[in-house]
């Protein structure tokens, strides 16, 4: 072959690949993820703390060893809505150093070697096939990604097959020549739920509880699930529990916490619309949380679906309130919407001088019942501020 043209081949080859490494993102753990993770997750989940600083410090301890004997297992458990889910997509974020927005392919091309295995309860007649298919699946990922970020929902319902293969990959994954040494297990489970509750209401306050109190609490309720399911040798399930790190407790979320979810959802929303430029000073009264935080359904102290509901109440009222007012405000001219907005502020302090003049008009008229079924405005503050109030 003529060297002009071996020459040729070279550089297209070379500028293959470095195309691929583009489009695939970085295969390995990026510098820099311990100073990203905590900020990352602190960003959007909240009354998680306790689990979130031995997250945070078992990862980082982790990725600054350049010869771990083996890989980085963490087993989360709580209820569903109490960010679970979301602590993970972050921490793939941070690891393979994507934005922590939304827009961000995670799991994808932003994070190449973040995967999720869930829905494995499978059902018997199907069990051989997919376990196989699994088993493929794996160990080709793990292959492409020596620093791997895997995450198992469910894991408690996982069938004895199943387990057992996922013992001896954690154990002998040399073995089958891939090496997982430097890689992140997260096994994810609702159970110990009614552990947590308990754990929280003996302490009082989720500040009392220890690491060490949880973590043992949890560790004994795997193995009573593990021991019970009877699918090896007291020994082996030993072993299981051993390769396991960290027993991280996702505890019920509380009133506060939710308030605080809406108080960043209105934030993330006011940050929108002022990129769209259809409001550049959004603010919302304190009725506003109130009125959106008691809307979600609680049992006792605690939201019944942790944080699922945010975002439904935020479509159905908040969303239902904008609409309208930040359509109006792209087809309305902006000398008109200063008129519009000082005249708003006028008509409000007319009703106000009006309301404190008329107190003598009877106890009746002073009691009236509040509106069956209040909603969300938005008008114009005395400053002229775009600003949702209960209406």
């Amino acid at each position: 072959m003529p060297l002009p043209v071996a020459v040729g081949y070279v550089t297209v080859g070379l500028v293959a690949g470095l195309l691929a490494l583009i489009r695939t993102g970085p295969q390995a753990f990026a510098p820099g993820t311990c100073e990203r993770l905590e900020p990352y997750l602190e960003s959007q989940v909240v009354g998680q703390s306790l689990a979130l600083r031995q997250l945070c410090d078992a990862v980082c301890d982790h990725v600054s060893n350049a010869n771990p004997s083996k890989p980085l297992v963490l087993s989360v458990h709580g209820p569903p809505g109490v960010g679970k889910s979301m602590v993970h997509q972050l921490a793939a974020k941070a690891l393979y150093n994507a934005e922590p927005s939304a827009d961000t392919q995670c799991p994808g091309v932003d994070c190449p070697g973040y995967k999720v295995l869930y829905g494995m309860d499978y059902l018997r007649s199907e069990r051989q096939q997919q376990h196989a298919l699994l088993r493929a699946a794996l160990m080709e990922h793990v292959r492409s990604h020596p620093e791997a970020l895997i995450v198992i929902e469910e894991y408690d319902k996982l069938d004895c097959a199943t387990r057992g293969f996922f013992r001896q990959l954690l154990e002998n994954a040399r073995t089958a020549n891939v090496s997982l040494d430097r890689s992140i297990v997260l096994l994810e489970s609702n159970a110990g739920y009614l552990q947590l509750h308990e754990l929280l209401q003996s302490a009082g306050s989720r500040d009392k509880i220890s690491a060490e109190e949880a973590q043992k609490v949890l560790k004994d309720l795997v193995f009573s699930l593990w021991t019970a399911d009877d699918c090896e040798e007291r020994t082996d399930t030993l072993k299981m529990l051993a390769l396991v790190d960290f027993f991280l407790p996702f505890l019920p979320l509380e009133r506060p916490h939710i308030e605080k979810l809406f108080e960043m959802r209105l934030r993330e929303r006011r940050r929108v619309l002022t990129t769209e430029k259809q409001a550049a000073n959004l603010t919302w009264t304190p009725e506003v949380v109130q009125f959106l935080t008691d809307r979600v359904d609680y049992e006792g102290a605690y939201p019944i679906e942790g944080a699922k509901e945010v975002g439904t109440l935020m479509t159905r009222h908040v969303s239902r309130a904008l609409r309208p007012w930040s359509g109006q405000l792209g087809a309305e001219p902006p000398h008109e919407r200063m008129k519009t907005a000082i005249s708003q502020a006028a008509e409000k302090v007319k009703k106000a001088v009006g309301k404190s003049s008329n107190t003598t008009a009877g106890k009746q008229k002073a009691l009236k019942p509040a509106l069956p079924h209040p909603q969300l405005s938005v008008g114009t503050n005395l400053w002229g501020e775009q600003q949702i109030c209960c209406a």
